[in-house]
């Protein structure tokens, strides 16, 4: 019976009530509780997949036992064994197997805990409990159930078992602590914050640090911690790790609010006051900005914080508060991502769908989404997107909801109004007022409702007009993508929506229309892949086997049918790609026939799209056949190929009849057979062994074909159909009686044999990457096709054969071994049970064992080789990598053993293994940074315990290199001990070998070879790293002796080892400590008295003093604390003449860098008045010396704090001067320039600049640009020109105004050259980095103007030049200068942090502000309208008059712009940032704000000056004049292009080329600003909108026509 009982466990009908009912009955000798719950226990500690509601049934047992009448039984459920045997299961298998049913046993547990009548039974659990928690959480135990233990220590608190104070009370023991409770709490937080980098761990490390912070400290007591407790833990916490950010705002900030929403708002007002995100002056987005914004998302989106905005509700504790809108808005607009994600999530996120927007909320919508767009961030964008679906979603279920809410008010109030025409009772009469009030009440909610519902109406129809504007031509990609994916979320929501409910509020109705369709036309064929596959995608939403009936509306307002469209749109398409050839044109051709495919309705139109595409493609490959040379010129077939490739995906998802099946039979035949006559014809282009420059002679002729031509052609063919043929052997997956279109037998055949042959014999690496895919798509479906009877091999036999074939005859070329390892991955990616992957591996192993003899092999032929090359890529797949992990070791072993072959070839191929071997240990996820740093002696990187052989592998490598014999010695000992250093290095010593490899790698330090020795010392620090480390090191430099080799190896590892530590382990680097090692360092010269000539073990040893020194100035401690000075101890030994009898070794260059760092250092710790003298003289003799140890100490100069003594400065910028003035070399003047303008930046940053006009800085400046100079030098010269020149205009009050403006002129013409597209980075960063420090410094006396001539609402417009390059800065291409420029426009702009899309309007607003009544200023305002940039040589008059000479006509701009560029590679656009229709918007906004003139010509003072020019400037009429001539030209062309006979615009038309579209938009809103004051130009402009509408003209051009009188 016992038996039965027992095997019925497992069974779902087990009820442990009827068992214990059954145990009671028995003998109560025979305890057969104790085998039911064991049995009970092993059944649970099966995965829940299989044990079921195991943990039910135990927890039913036990607590059954434990309310039984026999005592016996309720002793057993209440004994201490029995709960600590559950706790045990609990800890280990909850956090293996985590499951809800696992917390019925610590329910059991805090049962027996509070209910136990043994008496001191429940608090020996309870003990247990807290001990093994605590030691678990706080690294004291080595039990790795840290998860369990915290669910358990939150749930014993939670249930107030036991209170914060005892958990310290624990703590404290378990440590062996002294301090105060209060003390403890730090060390507690800390341990649970540090587990957080662990994700699995997170949620229930932040739900106990929640548990913590809201529970009572002792019992009866509401003792707990406070607000202002929260904020040092989390802060300090924050601190350890930027990433724990994220974890903090989900795991703690959110149950906060829920748990304690009083102190959680008190908490969140204290972070308000601690941020200084928002307060002017401010460049910090620091950690308590950072908890400030988390924290406002965690209240928004619990609903504990509202938006702008919102109208006063009744007031109650549960009342959001109010979010203010300049305070949100300051932080979308701040430059940091990180602060505008979370001000978008701020603004968007609510916890209901159905909230409305307020209209503050939605204006700043309006003002920042385009901003958000465009931001050069892929993360930030991805986040933006996520909030642009749920933004939508609300509005869009807001709309609805408010709809449906208006009328249902409004019947009630119509069936109200029925009943007034009723005569009333006398006593019905009295309720007249209420019910009147009540109707007045409706009324004023049927109000509301409409308002706000017409609210988000208008917010909808700009969100689409947006949308659709950034789908322009000029537009960046950043945009395009995310308009395009914000498009296609809208389409498929709502189309989704409208298929559950008729009367939803459709989006996308507003969305697509003729202008919509066209842009997305457009796009198809952009540059950039991604772009076109989005709007690809969109098109085919609409088409008609995709669209619900709710668009068919929508698709006739398109215009003509959309199937005309699409047929000339491919005509135009595919002429356009066969005369460039370009990738981007082709790929548009194929997606643009894909679509052209599935919008056709009638079948067999449809069926005759793929076979005239395949006539044309044949048509071609004959041409090629005839004459490689003229298709590669005139006929590229890679275009036809991907139509096939596109259309085929559409043909394979239909079902057919019988006779469309053999039609499409043998189009499937014919295009296989395509396959293979491109391959015949370009293989021998493809398959040289070196295919990049190979041009075979009888093209060697022919004009206009060169390599790259004929390389592109063949590999873009072979790529495409090799793409076709995967397409179509893809189908064999599909049910072959279902009608559907699948590859016969004979058709995978052929197309799996004659990938096998290119993959083969390829040599393009491009090439066979491609094609590989494709055989293991091939590999993976041979299963589809089973073996005949009468065939004597499958096809993986056959693959498999050849394959070892090609490993045995191949020779060994300078691709390694091509396309084999891809046929080898691609015949075991098949899972086949013949070959096996075991028998596949074991074969390769056994091969790349062979030896192979220099004596025997000319290098040609080695089948090693490709067996080593082969079982490297079985371990870079991710399909293979797992299952080859059993084999690593012994892929281990046969990489150690490949590194002592003669052959350098197969050396190097097991040195290749060996590296992909470590990635498989480490993954490839670690960041380069931490790869360089090496171990930090916690973390486990490698598991040894899993690879049982590798300890003992390293070992034996490293012997291998101690045992090298011969003149290999040297590359031998590298190849073999490199990798074991490295990932003993990485991953730390294996315990169980610890001592014998430090033995080992201390041997190496001794090492001939300089690497070896640097490369062992940085292994051996990962020994080192822990307290002691200074007794290791001491009997390092105690046992190297008089080997100069194994000193310095010595002190490397010294220097290496501090380094380390003041990462990881700072404690570690004490005074003590610090002063011991010095110690160490001076007893050298006694020690080692015979390594006089050792050069490189004395610039070690500076290196490490000069290290020291520097940490110790960190920690404000003089060196006069250290007990010795060190270089009384130090320069003595290092400046020793050599005791060598050998004279003709060269000094080292090393030793003397290190010596002049250290001297610098010297220098400026002597007394003033010597401190200057003796670092010039120093620098001096360097440069005299050697420019290299010049430039290291300058170098070493950098990072000294300038600012710590007037004196120190005033010897730093005499020192980089007198450099300067010294020199002609270039690098050494580069960098002291470089240093001089950072500190000059920092001592004008702290108020101190007018020391600088003290120094020579006029002669500087006349001496830079009289000698020697290159690139560095010049872009050195532009970054100090700023703030010597802000020192020149502030301190020297001698100079004239006139010189004065002409200093700015000239230096903002130097500025705006610099900043021009075509400069270098380096150039345009350099201007950008000199005009933030001159804005910086000057920007107080501009503001003070500004101020003071309140009444003249300018500065000195020589400021202007400068001003306008800085503009342009915000527009450049990369983000860094973009990021520096809108850095340096911050002093102007209030000294507020702006990202620079920003930041450019603002600026503009400024100067418009300050310049507005200038002439020069408004003769800029038209050049920029009218697309032009006026010349910056500072020898030209900046007056108004100059500036409107010599404008390009548009007709001429237009006839550059349409020049048609056929050639293959084209050269890129230098700014693919800017957006000039954006730009032309701006400008035209400063226009039409531009003040009136009080007088035809402004007077002298808002110019240039009385004497700058001899001539008055023009008045704004003559500007005016100049611009809408150059406009009313412009439109004139317009409209005679768009009249022109000829096929109409349309999509790929000439105004979907950006330069044509940019000038179009110019010219247009540049029309649109002149129209209203001039007829001519307003009627021009009605004639090309007419114009353009008739000859399909871009719809967004001329939607800048719109609002046009039409009188």
């Amino acid at each position: 019976m016992e038996s039965s009982v027992l095997a019925g466990i497992s069974e779902t009908d087990f009820n442990p009530k009827h068992a214990v009912a059954w145990v009671e009955k028995q003998p109560e000798e025979l305890q057969l509780w104790k085998p039911i719950f064991q049995e009970l226990l092993l059944y649970a500690e099966k995965p829940k997949q299989s044990s079921g509601n195991a943990c039910v049934k135990l927890y039913g047992f036990v607590e059954q036992c434990s309310k039984s009448p026999i005592s016996a039984l309720r002793n057993f459920a209440f004994a201490e064994s029995t709960a600590l045997r559950l706790f045990d299961f609990f800890m280990e298998w909850n956090e293996q197997d985590s499951h809800r049913s696992m917390r019925l046993v610590l329910d059991f547990l805090a049962y027996s805990i509070s209910k136990n009548p043994i008496s001191g039974v429940g608090d020996s659990i309870k003990a247990v409990i807290l001990n093994t928690t605590i030691s678990t959480i706080t690294q004291q135990s080595s039990r790795p159930a840290v998860k369990s233990a915290m669910v358990a220590l939150d749930y014993v608190i939670q249930k107030k078992l036991v209170y914060l104070c005892k958990v310290l009370d624990v703590y404290r023991d378990i440590h062996g602590l002294l301090l105060d409770k209060e003390s403890l709490w730090d060390p507690v937080i800390a341990k649970i914050f540090a587990w957080m980098e662990l994700h699995p761990v997170c949620p229930i490390a932040g739900k106990l640090l929640v548990t913590m912070f809201t529970s009572p400290w002792y019992e009866g007591s509401d003792v707990r911690h406070r607000s202002d407790a929260w904020h040092e833990f989390i802060y300090k916490g924050l601190q350890m790790d930027l990433g724990y950010l994220e974890p903090i705002k989900l795991y703690i900030f959110i149950p906060l609010f829920k748990a304690d929403r009083i102190n959680s708002l008190t908490y969140l007002d204290r972070l308000s006051s601690l941020q200084r995100l928002t307060v002017q002056d401010s460049n910090s987005w620091d950690l308590n900005s950072m908890l400030w914004l988390a924290m406002l998302e965690a209240a928004k989106k619990v609903g504990v914080v509202d938006e702008p905005g919102r109208g006063p509700e009744q007031k109650s504790n549960q009342t959001p508060a109010q979010l203010r809108a300049d305070i949100l808005e300051s932080v979308l607009c701040h430059d940091s991502h990180e602060a505008r994600s979370s001000a978008v999530s701020i603004l968007i996120a609510s916890p209901s769908t159905t909230k409305p927007y307020t209209a503050e909320a939605l204006e700043l919508l309006k003002q920042h989404l385009p901003s958000f767009h465009e931001d050069s961030n892929p993360k930030f964008r991805y986040d933006v997107l996520g909030h642009s679906r749920n933004m939508i979603k609300r509005i869009q279920n807001t709309v609805e909801s408010l709809r449906r809410e208006d009328e249902r008010i409004s019947r009630k109030a119509s069936k109200a109004g029925l009943t007034k025409d009723i005569p009333k009772l006398p006593v019905e009469e009295d309720m007249n007022y209420q019910a009147e009030k009540h109707t007045v009440h409706q009324d004023n909610t049927i109000s509301h409702l409409r308002s706000t519902v017409c609210q988000h109406e208008n917010f909808v129809s700009w969100y689409v007009g947006f949308l659709k504007a950034e789908l322009a031509p000029t537009v960046s990609y950043q945009r395009h993508i995310t308009a395009l994916k914000v498009m296609g979320f809208i389409i498929k929501t709502t189309q989704i929506q409208a298929s559950n409910e008729a009367g939803t509020f459709e989006l996308r109705n507003l969305l697509i229309d003729a202008t919509w369709f066209r842009s997305i036309l457009d796009l198809i064929m952009d540059p950039f892949d991604d772009v076109r596959e989005a709007a690809a995608s969109l098109a085919m939403l609409l088409s008609p086997g995709n669209y619900a009936s709710g668009l068919q509306k929508q698709i006739h307002l398109l215009g003509r049918a959309p199937i005309e469209i699409l047929q000339r749109f491919c005509r135009r398409a595919d002429e356009l790609a066969r005369r460039t050839a370009r990738a981007d044109h082709s790929d548009g051709v194929a997606r643009s026939f894909e679509l052209l495919y599935r919008w056709t309705t009638d079948v067999e139109e449809r069926m005759r799209i793929p076979f005239t595409v395949l006539s044309s493609l044949e048509a071609k490959l004959s041409a090629a056949e005839r004459d490689l040379a003229t298709a590669v010129l005139q006929a590229p077939v890679h275009g036809s190929f991907a139509s096939l490739r596109y259309i085929w995906g559409s043909l394979s998802s239909t079902k057919y009849s019988e006779l469309e099946l053999r039609t499409l039979t043998e189009l499937q035949d014919r295009t296989i057979t395509c396959c293979h006559r491109i391959w015949r014809t370009v293989h021998h282009v493809l398959c040289d062994d070196s295919p990049e420059g190979h041009l075979p002679e009888e093209l060697e002729e022919v004009d206009g074909l060169d390599t790259k031509d004929l390389l592109s052609y063949s590999f873009r063919a072979i790529h495409e159909s090799s793409n076709l043929m995967r397409v179509i052997a893809s189908n064999a997956r599909s049910d072959r009686g279902r009608e559907t279109l699948v590859p016969s037998r004979e058709n995978f055949k052929a197309i799996g044999r004659l990938t096998f042959e290119e993959l083969s014999n390829l040599r393009h690496r491009g090439a066979f990457t491609t094609v590989s895919q494709t055989f293991t798509t091939c590999c993976q479906l041979v299963k589809y096709f089973p073996t005949r009877s009468d065939d004597d091999f499958s096809l993986l036999d056959e693959w498999y054969q050849g394959a070892l074939t090609c490993i045995h005859t191949q020779a060994s070329t300078t691709r390694r071994s091509a396309g084999i390892p891809a046929l080898i991955v691609g015949i075991l990616s098949s899972n086949a049970d013949y070959s096996s992957f075991k028998d596949v591996i074991r074969s390769l192993q056994d091969i790349g064992r062979r030896p192979a003899f220099a004596s025997e092999t000319d290098g040609s032929n080695l089948p090693q080789v490709h067996a080593l090359n082969c079982i490297k890529d079985i371990f870079k797949s991710s399909h293979l990598s797992k299952r080859a992990e059993p084999y690593l070791t012994d892929c281990l072993q046969l990489a150690a053993i490949s590194l002592k072959s003669e052959i350098w070839a197969i050396r190097n191929c097991g040195l290749l293994l060996l590296r992909s071997l470590i990635d498989c240990l480490f993954g490839t996820s670690e960041s380069k940074t931490a790869i360089e740093a090496g171990w930090d002696g916690r973390s486990v990187k490698i598991p040894y315990h899993k690879f049982k052989a590798l300890p003992a592998l390293l070992v034996n490598l490293l012997e291998m290199g101690q045992q090298s014999v011969g003149v290999l010695i040297g590359s031998q000992t590298a190849e073999s001990v490199f990798p074991a250093l490295d990932i003993i290095r990485r991953a730390g010593p294996p315990e169980e070998f610890r001592d014998e490899l430090y033995g080992m790698i201390a041997w190496y330090l001794g090492s001939s070879i300089w690497h070896v020795r640097e490369i062992a010392a940085r292994t051996l620090c990962s020994f080192l790293l822990k307290p002691g480390w200074l007794e290791s090191v001491a009997d390092l430099l105690n046992s190297s002796g008089t080997s100069a080799n194994k000193l310095h190896g010595t002190l490397l590892t010294l220097k290496f080892l501090l380094e380390r530590l003041a990462e990881v382990m700072p404690d570690q680097l004490s005074s003590c400590n610090i002063h011991a090692v010095l110690g160490l360092l001076a007893k050298l010269s006694d020690a080692n008295k015979g390594n006089g000539t050792c050069s490189e073990a004395r610039s070690v040893c500076v290196g490490v003093v000069n290290f020291l020194i520097q940490i110790n100035s960190t920690r404000n401690q003089p060196e006069t604390n250290l007990t010795t000075d060190p270089f009384n101890h130090m320069l003595s030994w290092v400046l020793k003449p050599s005791n060598s009898s050998d004279q003709t070794k060269p000094p080292s260059a090393l030793l003397h860098e290190r010596l002049g760092e250290a001297s610098v250092r010297h220098a400026l710790q002597k007394p003033n008045s010597r401190a200057g003298n003796m670092l010039k003289q120093t620098l001096t003799d360097a440069l005299k010396c050697d420019i290299n140890i010049s430039c290291s100490m300058l170098e070493s100069m950098s990072d000294i704090d300038g600012l710590q003594s007037k004196e120190v400065r005033a010897n730093l910028v005499e020192a980089y001067i007198q450099v300067c003035l010294e020199t002609d070399a270039p690098e050494p003047r580069t960098i002291a320039l470089e240093n001089l303008a950072e500190l000059m930046d920092r001592t004008q940053r702290n108020g101190l600049g007018e020391e600088l006009k003290y120094f020579p800085i006029t002669e500087l400046w006349a001496d830079l640009t009289g000698k020697p100079m290159n690139p560095s030098l010049s872009d050195a010269i532009i970054r100090v020109s700023g703030p010597l020149l802000a020192v020149s205009i502030l301190w020297f009050k001698g100079v004239a105004p006139r010189d004065r403006r002409h200093w700015l002129r000239s230096w903002g013409a130097t500025m705006s050259d610099a900043g021009m597209a075509e400069r270098t980075f380096d150039a345009r960063m350099a201007a950008v980095s000199a005009m933030g420090s001159f804005a910086a410094s000057i920007a107080p006396t501009l503001v003070v103007e500004q101020q003071q001539q309140q009444q003249q609402h300018h500065v000195d417009s020589a400021h202007l030049p400068w001003l306008l390059a800085l503009y342009d800065a915000l527009n450049d291409d990369d983000d860094e200068v973009r990021a520096a420029a809108a850095l340096a426009a911050a002093p102007i702009l209030a000294n507020q942090r702006l990202v620079s899309v920003e930041a450019g309007p603002r600026l503009l607003r400024w100067l418009l502000a300050c310049y507005g009544v200038v002439d020069e200023f408004r003769a800029h305002v038209a050049c920029r309208l009218a697309g032009l940039i006026p010349s910056s040589d500072p020898s030209q008059s900046a007056a108004a008059s100059v500036l409107l000479e010599d404008w390009t006509p548009a007709e001429a701009q237009l006839a550059q712009a349409m020049r048609f560029d056929d050639s293959l590679f084209i050269v890129e656009e230098q700014n693919l940032y800017i957006d000039e229709v954006r730009e032309a918007h701006r400008w035209r906004d400063v226009y039409l704000s531009l003040p009136p003139l009080s007088s035809p010509s402004p007077s002298p003072s808002s110019s240039q000056g009385p004497n700058d020019n001899n001539s008055s400037p023009p008045s704004s009429p003559a500007i005016r004049a100049t611009l809408s001539h150059w406009v009313l030209s412009g439109l004139r062309t317009l409209t005679r292009l768009a009249a022109a006979e000829g096929e109409e615009d349309g999509p790929p038309g000439w105004t979907s080329k950006p330069e044509v579209f940019a000038i179009c938009a110019r010219i247009l809103v540049a029309g649109a600003a002149l129209a209203d004051a001039d007829a001519e130009i307003r009627g021009e402009l009605r004639r090309f909108r007419d114009q353009g509408a008739g000859a399909g003209v871009h719809g967004l051009l001329l939607g800048m026509c719109d609002g046009l009188d039409d009188e």
